[in-house]
């Protein structure tokens, strides 16, 4: 069985994701077909090696066990779904596991080794995860609470979004190009916007974007061609890589990105700045973004100025959560709303003084990244690799102090076994909406009270 997954591996590189279109692409049609027609309950993309760990499972005999290697994707997101998730729901139990570990080929690339069996012809009496004895061992091959049972809550949908997807590298262009264009037309500054990428918010000072980007957003064609420069730069350079794009409204559309994500940027015209996070990062760090950047698919956006918010999403309890419900890319974090954000259970109802504390604090830790951010021509990443695990440094005592705001807003003790807690309230708040009873999700409490009482069936009631 791990022979046919280390070739296809081989073929495309070593990836450390491969699923859906990318099989195809990379596999060929004939092989997808076949596999996703044997396969044909997963939905979801999933990378290829989770097939494998599922067809094993299946053709196990039941007194058998089995040990495979995967891409340390296999305990993330829709891929544990569709291998880990499966194989304890029928009747298994992982009794040995390394959670992520460097390949140690040539390939750039992190993996899993899991070991299972059935549960009813279990022999273990002791279970060990990276080299030491637990007591049990998740799908998230975490020994800890199994937090893959978290549900989405009703009251985090419509606050995150992906950035858009230009599909064509040629719609950036330089600083130099944008000057030119603009000093020989000044519309064309409508359709010239400042690039948001994960690169430019973890290694730039304040996350500012370097890059440009061409936007024709909703134009029709005809309305396209009343900026000259940017559309002539559009067809020669765009349009001929888009007239072989496999997906049909990319290719008549050639002018417009392929997902231009109206919803996204509705959700942020009302607001005075976002929140904007790279995907893939270490730190996982949410950035004040102001309105003229155009994040791109590199980040995800959650759509509040509320630095009460930014406060709940940047202490650790959420970055607790979002240790056992992310995926990683190469050992570094992926932050991925569906599981990370819209499953995370916000405060209920702390008291007015202490939301207004959290802002407060939260303001104090942002002015001061971006004072030391500007003083040392720094981006965050490095900021925080410097000094957050420095217990004498300025940013490790504010993110404390902040972590203790947040502990009080939940009604939790240091002592707690915070995991536990939170799903404990994801359950609890997820009945409640079952119930149709108010839950708050990701803005002020406060403020959701008075659209409640302002407007009991609308944005804030459920």
């Amino acid at each position: 069985l791990f022979t046919p997954w280390v070739k296809a591996n081989a073929i495309i590189g070593n990836p450390p994701f491969l699923g859906g279109n990318k099989i195809r692409q990379k596999l060929g049609d004939s092989y997808a077909d076949k596999i996703f027609s044997k396969f044909s309950q997963v939905k979801s993309q999933v990378d290829l090696c989770s097939y494998w760990f599922r067809l094993a499972h299946e053709n196990v005999e039941s007194t058998g066990r089995v040990g495979l290697v995967g891409t340390n994707t296999i305990s993330q997101g829709n891929t544990r779904k569709a291998s880990l998730d499966y194989i304890v729901n029928n009747n298994a139990i992982i009794h040995e596991a390394i959670s992520t570990q460097s390949w140690s080929g040539e390939a750039i690339v992190h993996v899993s080794i899991v070991n299972w069996c059935y549960q009813k012809t279990n022999n273990y009496n002791n279970y060990f995860l990276d080299h030491k004895k637990v007591t049990e061992i998740t799908p998230a091959l975490k020994a800890t609470v199994n937090t893959s049972t978290a549900l989405r809550l009703k009251a985090n949908l419509n606050y995150t979004f992906e950035g858009v997807k230009p599909t064509g590298k040629d719609f950036i262009v330089s600083e130099e190009q944008v000057k030119n264009w603009i000093k020989k037309d000044k519309k064309n500054k409508k359709v010239l916007k400042l690039y948001s990428t994960g690169s430019n918010l973890t290694s730039n000072i304040n996350g500012t974007p370097s890059r440009w980007i061409i936007d024709f957003y909703n134009l029709s064609l005809e309305d396209a061609t009343e900026y000259r420069l940017p559309f002539e730069h559009i067809k020669n350079k765009v349009k001929p890589t888009r007239d072989k794009n496999r997906d049909r409204k990319a290719r008549e559309n050639w002018w417009i990105f392929q997902r231009t994500r109206p919803e996204m940027r509705k959700a942020i015209s009302l607001l005075s700045f976002y929140f904007n996070v790279p995907r893939v990062s270490k730190w996982t760090t949410f950035i004040p973004a102001s309105l003229n950047w155009l994040p791109g698919d590199s980040t995800n956006i959650i759509a509040s100025d509320d630095f009460y918010i930014l406060g709940i999403l940047t202490s650790n309890i959420h970055r607790l959560w979002l240790t056992v419900q992310c995926s990683t890319l190469r050992g570094d974090t992926r932050y991925t709303p569906t599981t990370c954000f819209e499953t995370f259970p916000f405060p209920q109802m702390p008291s007015k003084k202490i939301v207004q504390q959290i802002r407060n604090k939260t303001i104090e830790l942002h002015e001061y990244r971006t004072q030391q951010m500007e003083q040392k021509q720094w981006g965050i990443t490095k900021l925080y690799n410097e000094y957050f695990h420095e217990p004498a440094s300025k940013l490790y005592q504010l993110h404390q102090q902040l972590d203790k705001l947040v502990i009080q807003a939940y009604q939790f003790k240091a002592s707690d076994d915070i995991l536990e807690k939170l799903l404990t309230l994801n359950f609890e708040l997820a009945e409640r909406e079952k119930q149709g009873e108010i839950v708050i999700g990701a803005e002020s409490p406060y403020q959701v009270l008075e659209d409640v009482i302002l407007n009991p069936l609308g944005k804030g009631s459920v």
